[in-house]
């Protein structure tokens, strides 16, 4: 009778571990083997597709929130000298209102006295037997009589300045002529307008725009041609019920027939306007300052 098999050292069956019955740890067969590190080994190896050390420094930083330019504050000098300039436009007022008389009476005045002029050489040198030197007097006297009436012929429309815009535009477009206006600009200038530092009197007023206009134009512009003063952007708080406003423009300058070509010259005004005894606006600020080539 033949011996049953001795079972070998290492070859006894398992026993099941009565203790993993009531745990949820699986079993150690269904475990994934962890993978081995090769300390040996000195290559380095990159996931694909995956951030690179600058993405992942730059994702870390914090936001950086924009930056905001903020107005740059008026320095205490110039708070002072515009509270001042402020003051004392406030403070200005309408000595003389405009009207026909003070508009045209120096120019009625010099047209009666030449008038008269003529009509006296004619009546003294007028001689039956030589009308033909009557007659050379009449024309030339005439023709100088109707050149002196210019001043009157540009200005028969009344300047009507119910608003300050057209208190501005009124005012510059007494310069738009083959011979500007003069004293309807100085008419609608009030009290703080016609004493400055640029001149004090209408002598000197004419003056200064006289130069003012050789300036503008440059030697570009020959004198027999006529500039055009444009206002643009004309920015100032509402009027109604006020007597004084500040207001910010631009004056564009133009040739005249030459308006397609853009401006030859711009300037940024500001210049504060009052209300006179007629209810009409008047210029504290009667210069054309800045002045900058638009080229």
């Amino acid at each position: 009778m033949a011996k049953a098999p001795q079972p070998r050292p290492g070859d006894e069956p398992e026993i099941a571990d009565a203790a993993s019955l009531f745990h949820d740890e699986a079993p150690r067969s269904a475990r994934k083997p962890t993978p081995r590190q090769n300390s040996d080994s000195d290559d380095v190896f990159d996931v694909v597709g995956g951030p690179t050390d600058e993405e992942d420094e730059a994702s870390s930083r914090p936001p950086v929130p924009p930056t905001v330019a903020r107005p740059r504050k008026p320095a205490p000098e110039e708070r002072e000298e515009r509270q001042a300039r402020r003051k004392a436009d406030e403070s200005a007022t309408v000595d003389q209102v405009w009207s026909r008389g003070a508009e045209w009476g120096p120019t009625l005045i010099l047209l009666g006295v030449v008038g008269l002029a003529v009509v006296s050489l004619i009546y003294l040198s007028f001689d039956a037997d030589h009308l033909g030197r009557t007659f050379l007097l009449l024309l030339f006297g005439g023709a100088v009589w109707v050149a002196l009436t210019y001043p009157i012929v540009i200005t028969l429309e009344r300047p009507v300045r119910i608003t300050p815009e057209q208190a501005v535009k009124d005012y510059y477009a007494a310069l738009s002529h083959h011979l500007p206006h003069y004293r309807r600009m100085w008419l609608l200038l009030s009290s703080a307008g016609r004493t400055t530092a640029y001149f004090g009197s209408f002598e000197g007023f004419r003056s200064y725009w006289k130069e003012r206009l050789a300036t503008l134009r440059g030697g570009r512009v020959k004198g027999s041609t006529p500039l055009v003063f444009e206002v643009q952007d004309f920015k100032a708080e509402k009027s109604a019920g006020k007597q004084y406003i500040e207001a910010r423009f631009k004056v564009a300058v133009f040739v005249r027939g030459q308006h397609a070509e853009g401006p030859i010259e711009a300037a940024n005004v500001t210049a504060g306007l009052v209300k006179g005894p007629d209810n009409m606006w008047y210029l504290n600020n009667g210069i054309l300052p800045g002045a900058r080539s638009s080229s």
